[in-house]
């Protein structure tokens, strides 16, 4: 779709040329030793504080590396088909991860992410048609992270953005994404997951997460360097000073990915949001982060890279007025920059929350807002000459349009087609928060994801098995 972008590419021109300016007279701080020895290789130099300095060229030279290996990702499903591709004007929607608390959508409470919960939220997503997946669940479990992706893999056949505290972590995920792949040399030509890395904002790149960049570079198996820069808390108040840092954050990192290997696969952006000044809390439902990620989808398109982004979130913790409106506000901004992979669809509370009415929520505005924003259809069948012309002329008798064939053939996609639980003025029983979770039951006891093969079940239990 074609939508006017958030920013001119002279904006984002500017922006860039903050952003290395920052780089090249604030540098990065660099806690790990190889990436020190990759730059300074290559021409990046050390100030009297320790800190590495990036000049210009390098970044333009790994944007170059970026463009070739980069400007367009193929992900596929956990089977080996083609599933989305990651491009520049290509719009995906997908959940978070890491929620710290569930809605139970038995009891009404709110209580403690479980393992079981992954199960339930992924089934979900999965039914609702999100075009990949996140974790959604943080328990309190040793090797979180690693349970955590094997049980998404059995629910879900779709490609998923993973997350993990260290390199541990990521590693263990990878080794069950190559058992699921059949090796790394499979996973690295249909790759099925994307990491989600990230510096800690301002410019530091620690061990660990440098550890997680170099690995994902050498194995070329794509991934997010997308920072947490907030506005007011991580970053600069300004939306624009927290712009030019986050984006200063992932080019620094770029260049990292591209001196380890010319073919490592990146997908630009960040996140930033602002914090709430009277709680000290990251918004979820700000008007800064729908803005930001519009403005990171803007850089993705003046670098030519796929971008990440947001939408679909809220800082409320119940389904209600307050969430619909800062999630769809969010979906709007998302499709009409053209982000690319847009994560925490159904998110409440500030990311803390996970409640399942919100998710089948959140995938009925992004159907409505796709059709809100899709380009308008000028075919001979949509101008439908003939049909204005059999029912003027009364033609057949069928002197109305709902008598009419067109009509029949055309409404389901003409028209937006409301599921049962939205009200159109025809008096529901139930209040929405009830249909909703009546939406979440019949889910549960009907959608049956692919199953993953036994013999991989198996091997990756073994595996886990290993790890304790």
């Amino acid at each position: 779709m074609n939508y006017t972008p958030v920013i001119s590419p002279g904006e984002a021109a500017r922006l860039h040329a903050a952003s290395l300016a920052v780089l090249s007279r604030t540098g990065i701080k660099i806690d790990h030793p190889e990436v020190r020895d990759l730059l300074l290789s290559a021409g990046a130099w050390q100030d009297d504080e320790d800190r590495i300095l990036i000049p210009a060229h390098l970044v333009h030279e790994a944007l170059e590396k970026a463009r070739h290996s980069s400007a367009s990702i193929q992900l596929y499903t956990r089977d080996g088909e083609p599933s989305i591709e990651l491009t520049p004007g290509n719009t995906y929607f997908g959940p978070g991860s890491d929620a710290l608390e569930i809605r139970d959508i038995h009891s009404g409470e709110i209580r403690r992410a479980t393992l079981a919960d992954v199960d339930t939220n992924v089934t979900i997503a999965d039914a609702i048609g999100f075009d990949f997946m996140m974790t959604m669940a943080l328990p309190a479990d040793e090797q979180v992270y690693p349970r955590v992706y094997a049980r998404l893999v059995q629910h879900t056949a779709r490609p998923a953005v993973v997350t993990a505290s260290g390199f541990t972590d990521m590693r263990q995920t990878y080794r069950i994404a190559e058992i699921v792949a059949g090796g790394a040399a499979a996973l690295r030509a249909r790759p099925f997951l994307v990491a989600y890395v990230e510096p800690i904002s301002p410019l530091h790149f620690d061990e660990e997460g440098m550890a997680k960049l170099l690995f994902m570079a050498e194995n070329e198996y794509p991934t997010l360097f997308a920072a947490g820069a907030n506005c007011g808390a991580t970053a600069p108040v300004t939306m624009a000073g927290a712009i030019t840092q986050a984006n200063a954050e992932f080019l620094g990192g770029l260049v990292v990915a591209t001196l380890k290997n010319e073919r490592a696969r990146l997908v630009s952006g960040a996140n930033t949001s602002s914090m709430d000044m009277r709680t000290s809390g990251v918004c979820y439902g700000s008007p800064e982060w729908g803005r930001t990620v519009a403005i990171y989808a803007g850089l993705g398109e003046f670098y030519g890279l796929p971008s990440w982004g947001f939408a679909g979130g809220s800082d409320a913790e119940e389904p209600n007025a307050q969430a619909g409106m800062e999630a769809y506000e969010s979906i709007l901004l998302a499709l009409q920059s053209r982000s690319t992979l847009v994560h925490d669809m159904g998110y409440l509370k500030r990311g803390y929350l996970y409640d399942p009415r919100m998710l089948v929520l959140a995938g009925m505005m992004v159907k409505r807002a796709r059709k809100l924003l899709a380009p308008l259809d000028l075919s001979p069948n949509a101008l439908a000459a003939d049909a204005i012309d059999d029912v003027a002329r009364s033609r057949d008798g069928v002197d109305n349009f709902p008598s009419h064939e067109h009509t029949y053939t055309n409404f389901r996609s003409a028209l937006w087609m409301p599921p049962a639980y939205w009200e159109r003025g025809q008096g529901l029983e139930a209040s929405l928060p009830e249909l909703l979770t009546d939406v979440v039951k019949e889910i549960l006891s009907t959608h049956r994801p692919p199953a993953l093969a036994a013999d991989k079940v198996a091997a990756i239990n073994d595996y886990l098995d290993s790890l304790t």
